[in-house]
């Protein structure tokens, strides 16, 4: 009896073990992917945000006098872009 209870327990080791070894195998996959693919791509987007914020450095002041001289000739009438079927044309 206490050579089975032994077995048992030897056997439920070796499971453990196996269990620990994929979860060990399964964080090394979690760490390459974040270690590679994410920080790739956050620098990715990261320089993509900087390349937009410096064409719209670049756009905003003749946009905005675009914009102005528009409002300017309109007489401070307001346009939308959304249609109001209650006005008439």
């Amino acid at each position: 009896m206490e050579l089975s209870k032994q077995d048992d327990i030897n056997e439920r080791l070796k499971k453990l073990e196996e269990k620990i070894n994929t979860l060990d195998l399964k964080l090394d996959k979690i760490l390459n992917l974040l270690q590679g693919d994410i920080i790739e791509n956050c620098e990715k987007m990261g320089n993509h945000i900087n390349f937009v914020e410096r064409i719209y450095d670049n756009v905003k002041r003749p946009l905005g006098y675009i914009c102005n001289k528009v409002k300017y000739f309109s007489k401070g009438k307001n346009y939308s872009l959304e249609y109001d079927k209650d006005k008439k044309n």
